[in-house]
C-alpha cells in the first residue's frame, strides 16, 4: 500500500512537470529564472526573494496566485528583499492573476518591494490584477513602467521613503486608489489613472510627489485626494488638444476603444469618410470627387483588458512628457499609458 501511494505521488509530480506547471512558495535564496515554457507558476503561499537573491521573470510567463477562500492574513504575497527583474514585452506581457475572482474581496496581497535593490529591480510590460495592493514600494527606487494594473484594492502603494519611477502605466478599476503615497517621493509620469472606485491619486499632504503628464479621469470619489491643490486645475490651453494643469496633466476621458466616448468622437469627426457599405443610394457612389472608405481594422495591443485599449481619438496620444527618454518607438512624443514609450528604457 505504501509503495502504491509513493508511486502515485511520483507520477503526479511527473505529470505536473510534463505539463509545465510549477508550484512555488517559501524563500528564493539564489539567482532564479522563471520562463514561460516552464509555467504557469502557481504561488501557493508567501514567496520571499531573499536579500542576496535575484528573481528574473521572462516575457510571456504566467503567474497564478492560489489564494481563493483565504482570509486576508493568509493571502499569499510576493515579497522582494533582493531584486526582481520582471520585464515582459509589449506584445508578450508577464501576467499575475488570481486563480479565481473573489466577490467583494481580493485573492492575494500583491508584490511587495521591501527595500529591494533598485539597480536591478524593474516591473514592466506586465498585467497585475486581483490584489490588495498590486505593487507596494517601500524604501526603494524601482522602475515601474508600461504595466496594466486593474481590479485591485490599490494599484501602486508608495510608502516609507524611496523615489520610485512610475511611467506609462494603466491603472484602472481599483477600489481605494489608483496610486496611494505615504512618506514617499515618487516620480509619476505618462500614466492613465482612470475609472477607479474612489481616488485616482491619494497623497498625504507632505510627500514630494512629482506628478506630470498623466491622464486622470473618472475616479468616482475624486481624482486627487490630499495632494497639491494645483493638480488637475486646468490652466494651460493647448492648441487642438485638451487643456492641461500646470504640470501637463489632463483631466479628460482617455477614450478607450468600443466605448461611448469613442462612439461620440466618431459622430463628430467631420474628417471621417463615409463607409461605402452604409450608403443606401448606389447613385451617390458614382458621383465624382466623393471619397469613400472601407472599414479599417483597429490596431491591437495585448496590454490591458479588452475594453481598456486607446482609441485613435484619445487625448492621451502624443500627450506624455516630451523628453527624449520617453519618446515612442517611432520617435514621436510619448503616448500616455502602456502603449507609449520605448521597448527598453534608459534614463
Amino acid at each position: 500500500m505504501q509503495k502504491t501511494i509513493i508511486l502515485l505521488f511520483v507520477c503526479a509530480a511527473m505529470l505536473s512537470h510534463a505539463f509545465g506547471e510549477r508550484r512555488v512558495s517559501g524563500v528564493i535564496s539564489r539567482e532564479t529564472r522563471w520562463k514561460a515554457e516552464d509555467g504557469p507558476y502557481i504561488v501557493e503561499g508567501d514567496l520571499t526573494v531573499a536579500r542576496v537573491a535575484n528573481l528574473v521573470i521572462a516575457p510571456g510567463t504566467r503567474i497564478i496566485i492560489a489564494g481563493a477562500g483565504r482570509d486576508d492574513l493568509a493571502m499569499p504575497a510576493i515579497r522582494v528583499l533582493g531584486s526582481l527583474n520582471c520585464v515582459g514585452r509589449r506584445n508578450n506581457p508577464i501576467v499575475f492573476t488570481p486563480d479565481s475572482v473573489r466577490l467583494a474581496g481580493y485573492s492575494w496581497r500583491g508584490i511587495f518591494l521591501d527595500g529591494a535593490d533598485s539597480r536591478y529591480t524593474e516591473i514592466s510590460f506586465s498585467e497585475i490584477s486581483g490584489a490588495a495592493a498590486a505593487i507596494t514600494v517601500k524604501n526603494t527606487n524601482p522602475l515601474l513602467r508600461n504595466n496594466a494594473i486593474e481590479n485591485s484594492n490599490i494599484g501602486i502603494h508608495c510608502l516609507g521613503g524611496g523615489k520610485p519611477k512610475i511611467y506609462n502605466n494603466l491603472i484602472s478599476d481599483c477600489f481605494t486608489a489608483g496610486i496611494k503615497v505615504e512618506g514617499s517621493n515618487p516620480i509619476i509620469a505618462n500614466n492613465i489613472i482612470a475609472f477607479n472606485s474612489n481616488a485616482g491619486l491619494w497623497g498625504d499632504n507632505k510627500s514630494k510627489i512629482d506628478f506630470n503628464h498623466n491622464c486622470v479621469f473618472g475616479n468616482n470619489d475624486r481624482n486627487f485626494l490630499d495632494c497639491d491643490p494645483n493638480l488637475g486645475k486646468l490652466t494651460r490651453a493647448v492648441k487642438n488638444r485638451d487643456s492641461t494643469d500646470a504640470y501637463g496633466n489632463i483631466v479628460a476621458d482617455p477614450v478607450f476603444e468600443d466605448t461611448p466616448a469613442e462612439a461620440r468622437a466618431i459622430e463628430i469627426d467631420i474628417m471621417l469618410r463615409t463607409d461605402s457599405t452604409k450608403v443606401r443610394d448606389n447613385r451617390i457612389l458614382s458621383m465624382p470627387k466623393l471619397d469613400f472608405r472601407k472599414p479599417v481594422l483597429k490596431e491591437q495591443t495585448l496590454l490591458g483588458s479588452g475594453n481598456r485599449r486607446l482609441s485613435k481619438y484619445s487625448p492621451c496620444i502624443n500627450a506624455g512628457a516630451p523628453g527624449g527618454a520617453f519618446k515612442n518607438v517611432d520617435g514621436t512624443r510619448n503616448t500616455m499609458g502602456p502603449k507609449g514609450g520605448q521597448d527598453f528604457f534608459s534614463n
